[in-house]
């Protein structure tokens, strides 16, 4: 489980805080809206294990490019 917050379009980036399960700490995630690649991300201390987090929220960020109302916080849970 990865919850987003503070999900934002700056310039031709998408970006928000990424909060791996049981995390009270965010860490911070920022995607190309263009190439649709990974541009940084920093994962809250002792969280550093959580990558698939990463790819997950990643994802996640690209499917909100081009459209018009995004959601400023987001709830993903996988199995």
């Amino acid at each position: 489980m990865v919850r987003l917050k503070n999900i934002a379009i700056r310039d031709t980036v998408i970006e928000c805080d990424i909060y791996p399960e049981d995390s009270a700490q965010p860490g911070q995630i920022s995607v190309d809206m263009k190439s649709k690649k990974l541009i940084a991300f920093k994962l809250p201390a002792g969280y550093e294990y959580c990558r698939n987090h990463v790819e997950h929220a990643k994802d996640n960020l690209v499917s909100f490019i081009g459209k018009n109302d995004i959601p400023e916080e987001k709830l993903m849970m996988w199995y």
